[in-house]
Order: C-alpha cells, then structure tokens, then sequence
C-alpha cells in the first residue's frame, strides 16, 4: 500500500480533497447518461484502492456489493475508460493521492 501523501511530514489532506472532487466530477458527468455506468465506474475505483489488483478480484468485488453477476463488458469498458483518463494503469492508481481519495469515495445509490 502507499503510503498517503505527504508535506513535510503533515498528510496534505488538501490534495486528497481535490482529488476526491475530481472522482466525484468524473462520477456525476457519467450518472447524466448512465446511472449504471457511474456507480460501477464509484465501485471499481473503489475495488482497485482496497487492493482488488487483478481483474477477477475487481469482478468479485463489484459482484459481491451490488449482489449480482456484473457483465464482462461493461466492467471492462469502466476499467478502459479509467485507464484512458490514466487514473488507473494495470489495476494500480497511478498516482496514490487519487487512491487515498478513491478509498474515501462514496458509492452513489442510483
């Protein structure tokens, strides 16, 4: 796990905040089209930030908090689009103050 950013010795929670608005903008953009879309998009970030490194891993856990079978497809367009936004690369935040904010993310409730 990284460790949470730091300022001379201080968490900058400043930067976590604005990263976490930065999720939240990304989520809300995509509830205007897809509901569905944008809580999975809340749910995978938050699967890779609590260690889901590995796709069935992210499969099970979105599976396990929604309660159901998730298709393949669109699972794997979420994960695409996180990558193309590089947010993600390979099951791993690129960089670990959006991580932090990942695991602070609320899942919204369609």
């Amino acid at each position: 796990m990284p460790p949470t950013p730091t300022l001379g010795g201080v968490r900058d929670l400043s930067m976590i905040r604005e990263a976490l608005n930065e999720l939240e903008r990304l989520i809300r953009a995509k509830a205007s089209y897809s509901t569905v879309n944008a809580r999975r998009t809340a749910l995978v970030l938050r699967c890779v930030a609590s260690g889901g490194n590995t796709w069935s891993k992210v499969v099970k856990c979105v599976e396990d908090f929604e309660g159901t079978t998730v298709s393949p497809t669109s699972l794997n367009n979420v994960i695409k689009t996180l990558e193309r936004l590089s947010i993600i690369e390979n099951y791993e935040f690129l960089d670990p103050t959006y991580r932090e904010a990942a695991m602070r993310l609320n899942v919204p409730n369609y």
